[in-house]
């Protein structure tokens, strides 16, 4: 991969995970706070049910996404 290529990748990278995180930890919990949402266990139960999955979803992505890119360049090399 060329380092022009893979800057443009991190650069879009970064700033996905910061657009993320501002939307999912900040904006989207701060919006409920401010309106005066009086959160129930069951809104907390299930906002932590969705946390948790997508943290599995991105450690799962994570993890195998490079494996995957290493077969697809050993298949194009060969």
């Amino acid at each position: 991969m060329k380092d022009n290529q893979l800057q443009r990748d991190i650069k879009m990278c970064t700033r996905w995970a910061f657009g993320l995180t501002f939307f999912l930890i900040i904006l989207f919990p701060g919006i409920m706070f401010v309106t005066g949402y009086n959160y129930s266990l069951q809104f907390f139960t299930g906002w932590t049910y969705l946390a948790f999955t997508w943290l599995i979803v991105a450690g799962l992505y994570i993890a195998i996404r490079p494996w995957v890119e290493m077969y697809l360049e050993k298949k194009r090399s060969a």
